[in-house]
């Protein structure tokens, strides 16, 4: 599937200072920019978010789907830690997460992704998606600059970041359009496997979470 003309958009919620924003400029069916910002907190989020009149799609690192069985726990979590064992520590229990990562991304995506506006939603995983696509574990501290040639390569274009928000904004981008573009068909929260309880869609069931095969 072509990538329509607009601009696609990545969030990593963070605490005070740490919020990471990227912005992909998708033209003739690719990205041709990437720009990546740190900002406040997730009121400064959506501000700029709100001014982007030609978003039409956003990956966050958030719970963008609800379980309502036992710890929170989804299929998707579950398919996550069981594929992945080296990296299953990154993946918790939806009711043990700290409240940026969960308040502040369903904050931004209930602010933006309203039914007028029609942005479609993926929710990411960056710390395990990295270990999906690599086979080696997230260290942006110390390879920051082979994480980002590995982004410039995958997106196409040149990516640049200053902290490990920044780059977890900018992998969700890149997941996104992998999503989109049709590049990754399997979409975790259809994960069934496992479950308890039933996933509740706070912006409605076209919500996805695009992962690698």
């Amino acid at each position: 599937m072509t990538l329509p003309k607009g601009l696609i958009a990545g969030y990593d919620p963070g605490g005070n200072g740490g919020h990471g924003l990227a912005m992909a400029s998708i033209i003739e069916g690719r990205c041709i920019r990437l720009v990546t910002r740190t900002l406040d907190d997730a009121e400064a989020i959506i501000s700029v978010l709100e001014q982007a009149e030609d978003l039409y799609a956003i990956g966050v690192d958030t719970l963008a789907a609800w379980a309502t069985g036992p710890s929170g726990w989804r299929a998707a979590d579950l398919w996550l830690r069981s594929r992945y064992p080296q990296v299953r520590a990154s993946v918790v229990s939806p009711n043990g997460l700290y409240g940026s990562m969960a308040l502040n991304g369903m904050s931004v995506l209930n602010s933006i992704c309203r039914p007028s506006t029609k942005v479609q939603i993926t929710e990411t995983h960056p710390k395990v998606l990295y270990w999906a696509l690599t086979g080696t574990k997230y260290n942006y501290q110390e390879r920051s600059q082979l994480m980002d040639s590995q982004l410039s390569e995958w997106l196409g274009c040149q990516v640049k970041t200053k902290n490990d928000h920044e780059w977890d904004a900018a992998v969700s981008v890149y997941a996104t359009i992998c999503g989109l573009d049709g590049s990754w068909t399997h979409d975790l929260l259809t994960e069934t496997a496992g479950s308890n309880g039933r996933l509740v869609f706070p912006q409605g069931k076209t919500t996805c979470y695009w992962w690698p095969e």
